[in-house]
């Protein structure tokens, strides 16, 4: 893991300051969780960031920030944030930086990278930064479009470490 990667400033489309990087979100909490998406057009990627919206007060608890990484430009994953409404950061990644940075794996080829909804399979990771380096401490890779941690698992993930 790049310490420069996580410094990179990436689109935030939500409330708060307009360029957001991991390192930023990390140095206001211990935790951060990371849920790398499809891209703005995957019906089961807003499902899940409901879900996590849903809960979390929980993460908070924990001192935990969330953040969606969503591969594409700022206006398309604007219209995304439109219909989910997170109350936490909602990154555009353009270039796919983070989803290349913690390897978020890409099937069907060549078209799976060019079109990220189909081909980008979902991820989810959470980052340490209770030190002054952050350390990578859990890693969810999806086997499919629906394979994705529940709220309880990335919660347990976090506890397990606290410990």
């Amino acid at each position: 893991m790049s310490s420069e990667s996580l410094r990179t400033t990436l689109s935030n489309v939500t409330t708060g300051p307009k360029r957001v990087s991991i390192a930023d979100l990390g140095a206001t909490s211990d935790w951060v969780v990371l849920l790398l998406m499809q891209g703005p057009n995957s019906g089961t990627c807003r499902q899940q960031a409901r879900e996590v919206a849903a809960e979390y007060d929980r993460f908070e608890r924990r001192n935990a920030t969330v953040a969606a990484i969503v591969p594409g430009s700022a206006p398309k994953v604007r219209s995304w944030r439109r219909l989910v409404d997170p109350p936490f950061p909602i990154l555009a990644d353009r270039d796919g930086i983070l989803g290349e940075e913690f390897f978020q794996r890409t099937r069907y080829g060549q078209l799976g990278r060019f079109l990220p909804s189909i081909g980008r399979l979902p991820t989810a990771v959470v980052l340490d930064y209770r030190d002054s380096e952050p350390v990578l401490e859990y890693s969810y890779e999806g086997e499919t479009s629906f394979d994705r941690p529940s709220v309880d698992e990335l919660l347990d993930a976090i506890d397990a470490c606290r410990l």
